[in-house]
């Protein structure tokens, strides 16, 4: 503890610690920036496969550059001669923490976690990188603000498809690497080398069949006969532990879930295009695990392991909540700290470039401001800090002299307040995105927020 890492990274304190190595929270000493240090057990540094591998995870994420994979910022070697990562920090709760009680996820929400991850799997394929590893502890979910976001973490057991090195590969043909619950039936009979892309499809399958559920599709109290179980018996419908699963639902992960990888989707595309469908189907609005209030904040590592954190509880209502109380249970217990604590949240991924979580902390900042006329602090917190907001807005939407055009009612989603319904009225005439905040009475960052919103549920496009 206290340590300082080539010259850039001081120890504050451990976060967890594992068979290979221990995970750090640590401080960038001149950005003042925390940020979690993975390093390797002392044990392992004259282990040839070990380093490899951990090499490997830093290698493959640092690859990847996708907004739900956990972004990898520096790889080094300490002076004793243990390799170390530098993750961003993520503060939130792990999927298996929310799931370890059984609980049932909502529909919706449960679509949402699987479609976010299958979109990181997708970045993954297509750079030729096999997770194998999927399961709820390796699925994060961030605190930002109203939004449900995901990051994919722990390549370390990973597979690359060009990986053809010589020798003793790091994962031989015979191996069973993963976790039995939810490993592919090619997996489960030891054909590690073997499982591609389809094997990550399975394994999200069985995530989403547990979200559904509060159950894995096949259990048993000993290892081998939980393994012949996931090679040998079809996989239940979801909908038989949970009315409320629509059977397209079934039919999804029944294809997801075939014994036969040729006879899954066609690659975790496919699947979770299927997912947006059957999300498209449901007629209500969104019941989002939250996190309690009465617990106290914590940050948790990019490792998915937590000190003293608020737990996430699941609300299966399908009912909006109320506005106010939705938004501060995320970390907050006035509306006032709420704000605060979302513009630094804001800044931060900001400054780490995961430009949607910025804009998820961002929307929901204001929007708390808004509904809390009482707390007028709120509002001078968002009036204070209006360049953060118009640097967030004016990236996402991009160069704003292209032009806004109203969309068809067709589509359109969700439903409008008083400020977008007059805004959009304003814009017939294709207005371009600058001349639109012209023409708005409402302050620079306030129409750039309403632009945003309009253009994610359907009722503007860009164009130019």
């Amino acid at each position: 503890m206290g340590q300082t890492l080539g010259g850039t990274y001081r120890i504050v304190r451990q976060l967890d610690e594992g068979g290979m190595g221990t995970v750090f929270l640590a401080e960038h000493i001149r950005l003042r920036r925390p940020v979690a240090v993975k390093m390797m057990a002392r044990h392992l540094k004259s282990d040839e496969s070990a380093l490899a591998r951990f090499r490997r995870e830093a290698e493959i994420i640092s690859r990847l550059h996708h907004p739900h994979i956990v972004q990898i910022l520096d790889f080094d070697t300490t002076s004793e001669g243990q390799p170390y990562l530098v993750m961003e920090m993520l503060t939130g709760q792990s999927l298996d923490r929310l799931l370890e009680s059984g609980q049932k996820l909502d529909v919706r929400a449960a679509l949402s976690i699987a479609i976010q991850v299958a979109g990181a799997l997708g970045a993954a394929h297509s750079a030729g990188i096999v997770h194998r590893d999927l399961k709820p502890a390796n699925i994060f979910l961030l605190d930002a603000g109203d939004e449900l976001f995901v990051k994919l973490l722990d390549f370390g057991i990973s597979k690359r498809a060009d990986d053809v090195t010589p020798g003793r590969k790091l994962t031989l043909e015979f191996d069973i690497l993963g976790t039995p619950d939810y490993m592919a039936p090619e997996q489960a009979t030891g054909r590690t080398a073997l499982v591609d892309h389809r094997g990550d499809q399975y394994a999200l399958g069985v995530i989403l069949f547990e979200m559904l559920t509060g159950r894995v599709p096949f259990q048993a109290t000993e290892v081998m006969a939980l393994l012949q179980r996931v090679i040998n018996e079809p996989a239940p419908k979801p909908s038989s532990f949970n009315p409320e699963v629509p059977k397209d639902i079934d039919q999804v992960l029944a294809l997801a879930l075939a014994k036969n990888p040729e006879e899954r989707f066609a690659n975790i595309a496919a699947f979770a295009a299927a997912l947006e469908a059957c999300r498209a189907e449901l007629g209500r609005p969104s019941s989002l695990p939250e996190l309690r209030s009465d617990a106290p904040p914590g940050l948790v590592s990019s490792a998915g392991t937590a000190e003293p954190l608020p737990l996430i509880t699941a609300r299966i209502s399908s009912s909006p909540p109320q506005s106010i109380q939705q938004r501060t249970s995320w970390r907050a217990a006035s509306p006032t700290e709420a704000v605060r604590e979302l513009v630094e949240r804001a800044r931060t991924e900001l400054g780490l470039d995961n430009l949607e979580v910025a804009l998820s902390c961002a929307e929901s900042a204001i929007e708390v401001a808004q509904d809390a006329p009482d707390f007028p602090e709120a509002s001078s917190i968002i009036r204070k800090n209006a360049r953060l907001f118009q640097t967030i807005f004016e990236r996402r939407i991009g160069d704003l002299k292209r032009t806004l055009e109203v969309q068809p009612a067709g589509r359109r989603s969700g439903s409008l307040t008083p400020e977008q319904a007059y805004l959009l009225s304003r814009l017939d005439g294709h207005l371009t995105v600058e001349e639109a905040i012209d023409l708005s009475p409402l302050s620079r960052e306030l129409t750039l927020a309403h632009i945003v919103a309009l253009v994610r549920t359907g009722h503007l496009s860009l164009a130019g």
